[in-house]
């Protein structure tokens, strides 16, 4: 993006206030449009948010800004100078741009910082919430202009999706159910593939019922309308630790509140919770003998299962994810809009997500990884699973018209991967011939560079991979194994002027598998020539992600 570097004006506008900057120089002024990413409130908000966009260009505390409050005339008369201004509405959520300033754009991303060989440094990200405006390149009358669109802020009352009004609700449908009809004429109470259409049934009803407590809507719109603006906010918070080595969590007291859009990561461990009450409740109701035969007292069934749901609630939130951080620290990251990692600090949060072991000591892959070859990995949850049951309840998908498009889509490739299944035909009928030049990999392999593998080794460890995984498969030695493994990381790690020596060794325990192992001859052969491509090439340079 091209800028003129002219002093600009910003006021920022709340409710019964106005804050002026005058002629302020253009880093400030951009790291206050990034900061209103964060959609802030009020001046506090902003300055709270300040440390998360902060760089060396601009100063340390946003209190420090030569910004003063005057009044809205006064401001707008300010204004009127000239045509290098910048406004930010904190009330309207609305950001206006004179014509003077070059265009900044709702999800941008800039160098703050360029050395002396070109490298970029200090990412700036914006990412406006998708309910903020922006005007650019206009004139003052859009100032006090009345938005294009009603303000439609996306709330949670998670008052009631975490607290009692779930619990009771799961617990009453449950009872319902296993003294329905089709409860007892099914296999549910002995079968828990049976039981599953059930659990699918009540999770759905619960969150497609509108409620009184939340305004007469469904618990599923509460769940929805921030993802891709929070995933936004957190992968600009990876950039940032990639290039300054800081992660920087939103401040405490504005993550406690509970109406705030929800992310990504904290609706997957929504759907997880509801799945885990529903099926431990079913579990409950089975061992405690509650069912058919047991309707005599019913409210007290209801006040044991929602005692015991309420406390399985707690201690599955405070237990271990899958082996990692528990889900209520997968949740306040999530609020707090910062990314995960083993061993990283997040400013502001005392916890941080715990180291990971190594699944399989004979993965290449994970063997760099536990060598922090590939750098910081990141950890996240896309919530693929919820797709899984093809129903638009569970959906990420906000509108049905979405989960529509990706169904039709589905169908699709679900239709042309039966087809390649079939047999390969040509569209006349006959039969294709064997194509010489087809990959020997199982994979999908391309000859184009993985991002941030700059040094190439991240691609040879797929390949090796799929060597060390037909070797399991056909029950080799362990020994054939880890000496590839060891040759493979001496490959690695050695200097450049060693490469030949090394590769020559690697080369020749392929070798040695590929005679044991004929069915790989094909892979061995082409690693190999990859390896001393590789040798080849000359140093490489590290890559920038901005």
């Amino acid at each position: 993006m091209e800028t003129t570097e002219q002093p600009i004006d910003v006021a920022i506008l709340e409710r019964d206030r106005v804050r002026f900057g005058s002629r302020l120089d253009l880093d400030t002024a951009l790291t206050l449009v990034a900061v209103a990413s964060e959609d802030p409130a009020c001046w506090e908000d902003l300055v709270a948010f300040w440390p998360r966009y902060r760089t060396p260009t601009v100063p340390e505390f946003a209190d420090n800004l030569a910004m003063k409050l005057v009044e809205h005339d006064t401001a707008l008369g300010a204004l009127r100078r000239h045509d290098s201004w910048i406004v930010i509405d904190l009330v309207r959520k609305r950001i206006a741009t004179g014509r003077d300033v070059q265009p900044i754009g709702r999800d941008e991303v800039f160098a703050m910082v360029v050395d002396e060989s070109g490298a970029q440094h200090y990412p700036l990200s914006i990412h406006l919430p998708p309910w903020w405006e922006l005007r650019e390149q206009t004139d003052r009358s859009a100032i006090d202009n009345a938005r294009e669109s009603p303000l439609v802020i996306p709330r949670v009352n998670r008052n009631v999706l975490f607290g009692r009004p779930l619990v009771a609700d799961l617990a009453r449908r449950m009872l319902d159910t296993i003294n329905g009809d089709d409860w007892k004429s099914s296999s549910a109470g002995e079968d828990e593939r049976a039981r599953y259409a059930f659990t699918v049934r009540l999770h759905r009803d619960w969150l497609m019922t509108l409620r009184q407590d939340l305004g007469g809507l469904m618990p599923r719109q509460m769940l929805h309308g921030a993802h891709e603006w929070i995933d936004r906010l957190v992968w600009a918070q990876q950039l940032r630790f990639q290039d300054v080595g800081e992660v920087v969590a939103v401040p405490e007291r504005i993550s406690d509140d509970d109406n705030a859009p929800m992310g990504r990561e904290e609706m997957v461990i929504y759907f997880d919770l509801c799945r885990e009450l529903i099926g431990a409740g079913w579990e409950w109701c089975l061992k405690g003998g509650i069912g058919p035969r047991d309707s005599a007292d019913r409210s007290r069934s209801e006040r044991e299962l929602n005692a015991f749901l309420s406390g399985l609630q707690q201690e599955w939130l405070d237990s271990p994810f899958e082996g990692g951080s528990p889900p209520r620290f997968i949740i306040e990251c999530s609020r707090r809009r910062v990314p995960r990692a083993a061993g990283v600090p997040i400013v502001g949060i005392a916890e941080c997500e715990p180291e990971q072991h190594v699944i399989d000591g004979d993965c290449p892959i994970c063997n760099m990884m536990a060598e922090g070859t590939l750098g910081t990995a990141f950890t996240g949850i896309d919530g693929h699973h919820l797709e899984l049951d093809d129903e638009f309840a569970f959906s990420m998908h906000e509108t049905r018209e979405a989960w529509d498009e990706q169904q039709r889509e589905f169908a699709e490739m679900s239709a042309a991967f039966d087809r390649e299944r079939a047999g390969p035909e040509r569209a006349s009928g006959t039969e294709t011939e064997h194509d010489e030049f087809a990959s020997v990999w199982s994979g999908q392999f391309s000859d184009e560079p993985i991002p941030g593998d700059s040094q190439g080794h991240l691609k040879l460890a797929f390949l090796l991979s799929e060597v060390v995984g037909t070797l399991q498969m056909a029950g080799g030695p362990s020994e054939d194994i880890r000496q590839l493994n060891e040759r493979f990381a001496v490959f690695r790690r050695c200097d450049r002027s060693e490469l030949p020596a090394r590769g020559k060794q690697l080369g020749e325990q392929l070798e040695i598998v590929a005679i044991r192992y004929p069915e790989l001859v094909s892979r061995v052969a082409d690693l190999q020539s990859r390896i001393d491509e590789h040798i080849r090439l000359p140093s490489s340079v590290d890559e920038r992600p901005f």
